[in-house]
């Protein structure tokens, strides 16, 4: 048996769902702008316990884009979290939805404010599949999600469209350009930290046969 075998059976036992819920959980304090701080009771064998799941309303998706002359759309950003600059890949947040998204609904929401924060747009898209965010803590849009998760999505033959970059008023942000070939470089600069865009841009270079696993 390897270890995705191991894992799998692990995660499959009764034991691994969590201590029973006791009632349902409630709002314990809503987070502006973010979403709600929860309260769970649970059963444990040591009487009922309290939790407190953070819950963040709004989808997430980062995008690796490339676009025809070969140049890969990143963002420097003032981010409240670090309170500075990050260099990440857009667009990130993607909005709320009033329902659970299909696939394609949450490629288009993110392909038009791909559009918006970078001026760039059109082309060929794919997911490249999901990432969770601080298991501990974080619960996706519904007190029922499996995690919150940072979806990624990979672009080619991106065109400038420029008049149609239009950031909100109060994002501090600027396009920077980077040529495909120096991406493994940002990727070990350590500049480059925020997790969904490591892992996306980690993705997508693998995809493109431009990195690969030691032998």
């Amino acid at each position: 048996m390897n270890a995705v075998e191991k894992f799998r059976q692990l995660a499959a036992e009764p034991r691994f769902q969590g201590w029973p819920l006791v009632g349902v959980p409630v709002v314990f304090a809503g987070l502006p702008y973010f979403g709600a701080a929860l309260k769970e009771r649970r059963e444990t064998p040591n009487g009922v316990e309290e939790y407190f799941p953070l819950q963040r309303t709004f989808y997430w998706m980062v995008t690796f884009g490339i676009t025809v002359d070969g140049l890969v759309p990143t963002l420097c950003q003032w981010k409240m979290g670090v309170n500075g600059p990050s260099w990440e890949l857009p667009p990130g947040g993607v909005g709320k939805f009033e329902h659970e998204p299909t696939s394609e609904e949450l490629m288009a929401r993110t392909q038009e404010i791909y559009l918006r924060e970078t001026g760039f747009g059109g082309g060929e898209w794919a997911y490249l599949g999901y990432t969770l965010i601080e298991t501990g803590k974080f619960r996706g849009p519904t007190p029922q999600s499996r995690g919150l998760k940072a979806h990624m999505s990979m672009a080619t033959g991106l065109e400038s469209v420029q008049a149609a970059r239009a950031p909100l008023a109060n994002e501090i942000m600027e396009t920077l350009l980077v040529p495909l070939g120096e991406f493994r470089r940002v990727l070990e600069s350590g500049l480059f930290t925020e997790i969904s865009a490591a892992l996306c841009a980690r993705a997508a270079l693998e995809k493109l046969g431009l990195l690969r696993w030691a032998e």
